[in-house]
């Protein structure tokens, strides 16, 4: 039988006081005339650069930032490690910017690159490392990692899109790279109808990201050679949206801390191993993946979820050298594929009610007590 009741994976969540004054804001924007590129976009990066002891510059989306970041990076012929997980949007555009994409294995624990990530970047040319904190885990071995490949001298950009900022964020993820890039998007843990800030370490190169945001005035670079494809101007719309939901994070967190304790408690009370041994709960994940053993079981548990009306997803299906057009001269990376077939993102919003997480968590436990389909 299928259920009427639908629990989707993500519901973006506007806390009350962030619809209150975004409206407010928007009236006045709306008679001001100034959609972009205004006070509500400035005092964004303020706040944002401000907390990360950082220069940030606010932009249309992460794949924006990223992009403005190879840029600013001079990425053309470098060879840039992404990890050999994420979402191919990252290795296509290194790859438009004529550097050189390599995938990096993970650690199964927490989807991130590995810790033998320096050796494999002593072996590349003037290599750029694309951190990616996957679905907002930070991985014991990060800072450490990212702080040994800085030594090295290599260019380091943390991409904490589904990452949910703490209190303290310029000692946090985000903090520790060259560079770091925050989204907006309504599936983030902070979410809005867009948006994205990228963080520098200098003013000089952030001064660059924001020069080339925009895609007029820009006749002396064509001249040049240089190439604009598209406008990368956050709106103030986007801008007030995400300074508000920046200011009240604290109640997402609150929130998603409480789903993630329920959906652990009632694994752990039932004795089902959905969170593999070390991937505890942090109050920075923007989505809660579980490992369902096998990519059979995963499926099974899939479809079944599907006819009571519980959205799942898998963050990707395959790695992105598995993709013809970005496999290049790479080796596609069979031994990921079940990993990535079984890990399995559940719903986790903050407004998803308690009996729902129950709901959800009954699914998981079943699937994984009853073992492989017949």
């Amino acid at each position: 039988m299928t259920s009427s009741h639908e629990v989707p994976i993500w519901r973006t969540y506007l806390p009350s006081p962030v619809r209150r004054q975004t409206h407010l804001e928007v009236a006045d924007m709306l008679k001001s005339g100034r959609m972009v590129d205004g006070p509500l976009t400035q005092r964004l990066e303020q706040a944002v650069g401000a907390a990360f002891d950082r220069h940030a510059v606010a932009v249309a989306s992460g794949m924006d930032a990223l992009e403005l970041l190879l840029e600013t990076v001079q990425a053309r012929g470098r060879d840039v490690l992404v990890p050999a997980n994420c979402f191919p949007s990252i290795p296509a555009l290194a790859d438009q910017l004529g550097a050189h994409a390599r995938p990096v294995p993970v650690d199964p624990i927490h989807l991130a690159m590995a810790e033998d990530v320096p050796e494999l970047a002593a072996d590349a040319v003037r290599p750029i490392v694309v951190w990616v904190h996957h679905a907002g885990m930070v991985a014991p071995h990060a800072r450490r990692t990212i702080s040994t490949l800085r030594d090295a001298g290599h260019t380091v950009i943390e991409d904490c899109a589904y990452l949910l900022p703490g209190d303290h964020p310029a000692d946090g993820p985000g903090s520790w790279g060259d560079m770091a890039l925050f989204s907006y998007a309504p599936t983030k843990p902070l979410s809005g109808n867009g948006g994205a800030v990228a963080l520098l370490r200098t003013a000089a190169e952030a001064e660059q990201v924001c020069a080339r945001r925009s895609h007029s005035g820009q006749e002396d670079r064509w001249l040049g050679g240089d190439r604009f494809h598209r406008g990368r101007i956050i709106t103030e719309f986007a801008a007030a949206v995400a300074y508000w939901q920046w200011r009240h994070r604290a109640d997402t967190r609150s929130a998603l801390t409480r789903l993630a304790a329920t959906y652990t408690s009632h694994f752990t009370a039932a004795g089902c191993p959905a969170l593999p041994d070390g991937r505890t709960p942090q109050d920075t994940w923007g989505r809660f993946t579980v490992d369902l053993a096998t990519p059979a079981i995963a499926r099974r548990a899939r479809e079944r979820m599907a006819k009571n009306g519980i959205a799942t997803t898998v963050m990707f299906d395959l790695p992105w050298s598995g993709y013809p057009a970005l496999t290049g001269a790479h080796r596609f990376e069979s031994d990921l594929l079940p990993l990535l077939q079984r890990t399995v993102c559940i719903p986790y919003h903050p407004s998803l009610p308690i009996a729902d997480v129950h709901h959800v968590a009954e699914f998981v436990t079943g699937a994984l007590n009853q073992g492989e389909p017949q």
